[in-house]
């Protein structure tokens, strides 16, 4: 009597337990279909701004997706919403680095990096008389390399030199160099100068 009356007890203890988890709802799956939606969303959005030139705004849906996938996530499970986090804490800058390095390596991207350098170029160099004009004027002004003259402005670090009586442009190599000092010309580019101030031994 004694053991059935232990049961009966230990019954009447623990049945008020399991109704009440039976009673509790389990976590609602619509949560973790709209995490994964949402996961989802995220992966294609990067994607589309990869190839779609939207000014961040479909970066800043991504990341509103992102958000939105964890705080779903942790509505469901805890457990889960750590998980995504950390998910994509790592993954992220890995999927950027080679999402980036696929992009490059496309023709998309190619057509796109190819097509931003040729825009760079100048337009001049374009046109064959322009480009002449260009190559006489810099083996002229080549001519100057080696020589001496004066600074006519202060060279921040660009400015004026006199040079055989010629006012030319040109760009100081270091440091700022004042007015109506002595300089010495150690390169030329299109139409300027690069120029050295001299010091009182070389003088």
């Amino acid at each position: 009597m004694n053991s059935m009356s232990m049961i009966l007890e230990t019954l009447s203890t623990i049945t008020p337990a399991i109704a009440q988890a039976a009673s509790e709802e389990a976590p609602d799956t619509t949560l973790l279909i709209w995490s994964v939606l949402l996961i989802g969303g995220v992966m294609l959005l990067l994607i589309l701004e990869a190839f779609i030139p939207s000014g961040g705004f479909l970066a800043i849906l991504a990341a509103g997706c992102a958000l939105g996938s964890i705080i779903t996530t942790f509505m469901f499970n805890d457990m889960l919403g750590i998980a995504i986090m950390i998910g994509y804490v790592i993954l992220t800058p890995m999927g950027l680095y080679w999402g980036v390095r696929l992009w490059k390596d496309s023709a998309l991207g190619r057509h796109w990096i190819l097509g931003a350098e040729s825009e760079g170029i100048d337009e001049n160099r374009l046109n064959p008389e322009a480009e002449k004009t260009r190559i006489e004027r810099l083996t002229t002004i080549k001519k100057h390399i080696g020589e001496k003259g004066l600074t006519d402005s202060v060279l921040r670090p660009v400015g004026f030199v006199m040079i055989e009586g010629q006012r030319i442009d040109a760009i100081a190599e270091g440091e700022m160099i004042e007015a109506n000092r002595p300089v010495l010309v150690v390169d030329a580019y299109d139409n300027q100068l690069k120029v050295r101030e001299i010091t009182a031994e070389e003088a």
